[in-house]
């Protein structure tokens, strides 16, 4: 009769104990902290959520629910993630409201995987160093090896993290607000049916360089197909930072001055026609002399030099200075042994050379 007793004391505890660290809680905006006992709060794991939530209840969550491991809110009614609602929270999952339009500063920065089951919602630059999983069941957005699109491809909504190249399909029509937010850019090339590029797209946009072998430099371009030019929004492309004088694009023949003279945005590209990179090869006579001096080398040209780059072997750009003068000093003490410095003159006409300590 003892061992009996103590075999349903054992299952009782081992169900309660399941009940307590995986749970299902209906809520409305506010009341989540009231609706959960000190034991549920200390002990929940695994936490799925109905009804309704405002931002006290996510900062309950993040605040203290101390155990919690993943959390679905994907029937929860909720118009934001707000402002650092997850911040360095230990999650392993966090699956996203189907309705949910905005994604507050810094909401998600967490490592969790994090799941969306509807449309791909507003969202503030910087939401935390992640990608959304597609869920299996969403019916609003699809992935594919250059990012998040809605369901028919004709919007871009997230580039993928990390990749430098890239080749967008016909049918891509819209590329959204902060898409490209801290992309680090060496080729990317657009198609023909792409009709918008919303505010902010290119955020925070870094320029990369290939040296794809020795004596050539390949600028970072990007390559419109479209021969009417995308309709900008506002500070459709924000810089890293004033890199360049101008930044490369490509575009049909004949649509140079179609492009400049649509938006002045445009205007800060160095537009030329055709397909390809644009690239630039050194030269063996460059237009300049160079002088070793102490740790310097000093560059003396025949025109005047309005601005020079100076990159390692793999195209990291490692000095850069603006000037107006037809001589200038580059400082070798933090250089490679070998490094190709670009140099742009008054005239908007470039060179690139090897340097060698």
């Amino acid at each position: 009769m003892k061992k009996s007793i103590l075999f349903i004391s054992t299952m009782l505890a081992c169900i309660t104990m399941q009940a307590q660290t995986t749970l299902t809680i209906e809520t409305t905006p506010g009341e989540l902290k009231n609706v959960m006992t000190q034991e549920q709060i200390q002990s929940v794991e695994d936490l799925t959520l109905t009804g309704g939530m405002n931002k006290e209840d996510f900062y309950f969550i993040r605040d203290q629910l101390v155990k919690l491991k993943s959390i679905n809110m994907k029937q929860i009614e909720v118009d934001t993630i707000p402002v650092k609602a997850f911040f360095d929270k230990k999650l392993k999952s966090i699956i996203l409201p189907i309705h949910i339009k905005y994604i507050d500063e810094n909401a998600l920065n967490t490592n969790a995987r994090i799941y969306l089951t509807g449309p791909y919602p507003k969202r503030a630059a910087y939401i935390g160093g992640i990608s959304f999983i597609i869920s299996n069941d969403n019916t609003y957005c699809k992935e594919t090896e250059n990012g998040i699109f809605s369901s028919d491809g004709k919007i871009l909504y997230e580039t993928t993290r990390g990749e430098n190249k890239l080749d967008f399909e016909e049918g891509l029509e819209t590329i959204e607000t902060y898409a490209f937010v801290d992309a680090y850019l060496y080729d990317y090339r657009f198609p023909e049916s792409l009709k918008y590029i919303k505010n902010k797209a290119f955020y925070n946009l870094m320029w990369g360089h290939l040296v794809s072998g020795p004596g050539e430099h390949s600028d970072p371009t990007i390559i419109m197909k479209a021969k009417v030019p995308p309709v900008l929004g506002e500070n459709a492309f924000v810089m890293s930072n004033e890199q360049y004088c101008e930044y490369p694009l490509s575009v049909p023949e004949g649509c140079i001055e179609i492009y400049r003279n649509a938006d002045p945005q445009w205007k800060i590209f160095r537009i030329r026609e055709g397909d390809q990179p644009q690239g630039i090869e050194s030269v063996s006579n460059p237009n300049l002399s160079i002088i070793r001096s102490g740790n310097s080398w000093i560059l003396n040209g025949e025109k005047n030099i309005s601005k020079i780059e100076v990159f390692s072997t793999i195209g990291a750009i490692i000095f850069s200075t603006k000037c107006n003068d037809t001589q200038v000093e580059i400082p070798m003490g933090k250089t490679c042994e070998v490094v190709y410095a670009r140099i742009l003159y008054a005239d908007n006409t470039t060179e690139v050379i090897k340097l060698i300590k």
